[in-house]
This record gives C-alpha cells, structure tokens and sequence, in this order.
C-alpha cells in the first residue's frame, strides 16, 4: 500500500513550484473562458444514445429539458413552464415557453418532443439509458406547438422525471441516419451554450448562446478538457491551463491546510447520488456467478470500511444496496456492509469451489477459480479499489485478474455483456425508480449489466412504478431491496465524496449531489469574480403552475 501511496503523492508534492509561480494564461475577455477537466471522452454527443456521464454533462450546456432539477434535486421547469396530470394520473400534458430557439434559428415546438420520444423508444435508437423511464408510455401527441400530452397505460410515479432528457431538433435528424448522423459529433441543442468544436482526444469547446431563453450565460466560452488522470488534472489546475478539476483523496489530504493553495483555489466537497459497485455476470455465461452464494461470498471478502478510511481519508461511506441512497436510512432493515472473510469462505466451500492445498486456488471440477473484472484505466478509484479487491480475493482462493479498459471499450463490453465481472458507477435520481434499469430483467441488454432476472423483483418494480408516493411504494422498494441482499447479482461497493478545486478568478459555482454541473442553475451561475454582469436567472414557470405541477407528478 506505501508504494501505492507515494505514486500518488509523488506527482503533488513535485507541483509547488507551478502554484507559487501562479501562472495564468493571457487577459481574457470580461466574459471569460471556463475550462473543466473531464476524465473520459464522450461516447457520443446523440444526446438521445448517449447516457454515460461525460455526454450527459456536454448535453447539460448545449440542450435544455422539459423539465430539470435544482440543487436539491427538486423538479423544476425548463422548456415546460407548466404542466397538470388528468385521468386519475395517466395523462401528463406539458405547456411549452414562447419564443425557445434551437441554436440555427429554428423555433422548438412541441414536434420536436414528439420525435424526441419516437427515436427514444426506437430499438435502432439504443437508447438503453434512458428507455426504461419510457416503456409506460402509451402515445405522445402533440395537439398544437406549445402542448405535449403523453399518455400513459397506468399511472406512473416518476412520470415527471422521465423527462429529465434533452430535447433533440427534429428538423436535423428526420431524414438523417440517427445512428451516422453529423450531429452526433456536432449538436445543435436550445441549451445555454452553442457547440463550437470537437477535437478528438482533446476537448471540446462550447460558446454561449445570447439568444438562449432563460438569459445570456455569463461565460463567453465553456470548455470541457479530457484528462484521464487526476494528477495530471491537479497539473494543469496549477499551471492555469484549467479552471476546474477533481482531486483524489491524497492530494487533498496534503493541500487542505495549504494557505497558498487556498488563496488560489476555492476547495468545493459534495457527496454524490453515485456509488460504485461490480457487475457479476450471471446469466450462465461463466462458472461462477449464475450462483447467488458466490456472488454473496465474494462480496463478503471486500472489506469497504477499510478502504474507504485507509485510501480515501475517510472521504466517502462504504454501501450495502443500490437503495442505499434513495430510501429512508432511519426505516430500514437493512445490516451494513459487512466484511466476513470467514464466512465467504464456508459459503464458497458449500458451493463446491474448496481449496484443495494450502495457498492454492479454490477449484470445482478440476476447474480453478479465475476470473477476470474490468476496470476503467482512467479512474483512480477503479484501480485502487481493484488492487485491494485482488488482494482480498487471493486470500480467498480465488485469482482475480484486472483488464483496464478506455472508457469507450469498457461501456461497449457492459452493453454487450461480454465480461465475467466488472466494476462501474451508477448515477440515480432521487426516485428509487431510477434502479429499474439496473435490476428489471427487461433491461438485460441495457443498463441490467448483471443479467439480472428474478420475477419477483420485476413484479414489485413495476408495482412500484404503478403506485404513487405512500408507505405502500416504500414497502415495495423495501421487498426489492431485501431481496437483492439476498441474491446479490451487484456488489455494491462505497460512495465518494467528491473533492473540486476551482480557479479563485471565479465565484457563484454551486455544488450538489450531481456536482457543478448536474443542476440548474449548474455552468449559468459561474462567472469570473468581480464581473459587473448579471448572471441569468433560473426561469420559473407561470406562478403558481410549475410547482403545482411537480407536485401532482410525485417528484
């Protein structure tokens, strides 16, 4: 663990030099130019296929939402000033703002909801991240420009949330191959800011939209830098060369106290709706992990609590189910994550995978038990945790290699299904529902990376989507979530706390359980200290009639 520990506090302790030197780059316009430092490259920038967190926060600045959420993560309107709930809770009807331009001029209407839906819900579309917040819906019409009514087959409890997504311009993809289409590489949104450029490997550049409807952006150019590694990130926070960065738990451990650091830098901290957890592959595609014991026992050979207090400082908490966050703590059940080396030995030996002499691996049928996990290279969190996870395991009797993979290669090999384990992070909204793409068995292919399949928790999880806010839902969410103690098709593994360290030349950056970014007012509140400008405002809908209407959805 020490040499682990000193490459990683090598690199910081070589970069005084930079901060004192307090290099910054050439005088910029009052506006200013943010530069945020993203560890993976977007997959794509089809904001309808692309779900993983680096396309979502592209898509957060160059397209807007029905509706979106605050810092508290309450629903709020954005395209949608109002909306109202008919027909005992199965029709949502959407009352659109006046005057909302895409980026060409194009006005944004209620057909461009319409065909936002249609390729969300076409299989050519692989829409797998968002599909699931769709499959209630029954038809979505749309009666005049500024009306949307979505129809469902049932009530539907998250109906609101649902249409967290952005609105794509159906005027540019309708005779285009969705799949090759030029904008996938350069959308044309009705966010706050214009996509500028896409330099492979590199960046991308973002300018503000001073046509856009909720006010003019007080930042003149947004640009999302790609880094893979934290320490070269913390290189370039210093240097100047950006403006933004996320800090690993050694490096902020060595710079909390720091005066010169926090005269430069504002240090922001947030606990995340995110955790992190191994994906067992259980659909028979290996010998191992069809077993719910062994994938019990394998989870029981983790010890969280140390790593969470060992690596990370104590900065994060470690997690026992995927409800973890989203249920009340004070009403549940459920015991903490346990770390029982003990008892994931009897497990495995019930199961027939026994060591046969001392030291040596764990074997069933004359077949040894190796397998492999993916990790993304470029996350030290993955790495680490695997590292400890190796280790573990080899105490175990069971020889567990690591494959590091580009953030591109590890999503398509979740998608696909072709691993035997692998560690990822998922991101819930604050709607237990959220969770049904990782666990319906409808979702094998999409987001259920486990292949996951249990009738039982298909069946409360579409109670749950079925019955409004009330004991009765907690209850079913509850069932789900003893269940899959039991079964364990996830190891849910901890929680970060997320550290940031932002350029002191900038103010008004708010933090939420979704970071900077991943809320209104998110990139439109930041704007260098000191400018005179008013930064725009988050638009409300008519009085009265926005938050009538997130009440009635249960958000």
């Amino acid at each position: 663990m020490s040499g682990r520990f000193l490459r990683a506090f090598g690199p910081v302790l070589l970069l005084g030099a930079a901060l004192l030197a307090g290099c910054r780059r050439p005088a910029e316009a009052p506006g200013g130019r943010f530069v945020y430092s993203l560890q993976a490259e977007p997959t794509t920038l089809n904001f309808v296929a692309g779900s993983d967190l680096s396309s979502v926060l592209v898509e957060r600045l160059v397209s807007d939402f029905l509706v979106d959420h605050d810092s508290s993560l309450a629903v709020v309107p954005r395209l949608a000033e109002s909306w109202d709930f008919s027909d005992a809770g199965r029709t949502l009807t959407f009352h659109l703002r006046e005057g909302v331009r895409f980026h060409d001029g194009v006005p944004l209407t209620s057909a461009d909801v319409v065909f936002t839906y249609e390729r969300i819900i076409d299989p050519k579309s692989k829409a797998l991240g968002r599909l699931d917040g769709f499959l209630p819906v029954e038809h979505v019409a749309a009666p005049d420009p500024r009306t949307v009514v979505v129809t469902y087959r049932e009530p539907y409890a998250p109906a609101l949330r649902a249409w967290e997504v952005p609105i794509l311009p159906a005027h540019r993809y309708r005779d285009a191959d969705f799949e090759a289409a030029p904008e996938n590489r350069a959308p044309v949104g009705a966010g706050p800011f214009r996509f500028v450029a896409w330099d492979a490997g590199r960046r991308i550049v973002l300018r503000r939209n001073d046509d856009y409807w909720g006010g003019r952006p007080s930042l003149d150019e947004f640009v999302f830098q790609f880094q893979p590694s934290l320490d070269t990130a913390l290189m370039s926070l210093l240097s100047g060369d950006v403006d933004y960065a996320k800090l690993t738990p050694a490096a902020y451990a060595t710079r909390r106290e720091d005066r010169a650091f926090l005269s430069r830098y504002r240090v922001l901290t947030f606990t995340p709706l995110f955790f992190y957890y191994i994906a067992w592959r259980g659909d028979g595609s290996n010998p191992f992990f069809a077993d719910p014991a062994v994938r019990r026992a394998l989870g029981l050979a983790l010890d969280r609590q140390g790593y969470v207090r060992s690596v990370l400082h104590g900065l994060g908490a470690p997690i026992s189910s995927p409800f973890a966050q989203l249920l009340p703590a004070a009403e549940t059940t459920m015991a903490a994550a346990r770390f029982d080396p003990d008892e994931a030995a009897r497990l495995l030996n019930a199961a027939g995978w026994k060591v046969e002499r001392r030291g040596g691996l764990r074997t069933r049928g004359g077949r040894p038990f190796q397998f492999t996990l993916l990790v993304f290279a470029g996350s030290e969190d993955h790495v680490q945790f695997a590292q400890v996870a190796q280790d573990a395991l080899a105490r175990l009797g069971v020889e567990m290699r690591v494959e590091r993979l580009d953030w591109p290669a590890l999503y398509a090999r979740l998608k696909s299904g072709a691993f035997e384990a692998a560690l990822s992070g998922f991101n819930p909204t604050p709607d237990p529902d959220s969770l049904y793409g990782m666990l319906h068995s409808s979702q094998v292919g999409g987001q259920n990376y486990a292949a996951y399949r249990d009738p039982e928790v298909d069946r409360w999880l579409d109670a749950g989507r079925r019955t409004p806010d009330s004991p009765a839902r907690l209850a079913l969410y509850r069932r789900v979530e003893e269940r899959t103690a039991t079964t364990q098709p996830y190891a849910c593994l901890f929680a970060p706390t997320v550290i940031g360290a932002i350029n002191a030349r900038f103010e008004r950056a708010q933090t939420s359980p979704q970071g900077i970014l991943g809320h209104v007012p998110g990139a439109l509140s930041i704007r260098l200290a000191g400018d005179a400008g008013v930064p725009p405002t988050v638009a409300p809908g008519r009085t009265g009639e926005g938050s009538r209407g997130a009440g009635a959805g249960g958000g």
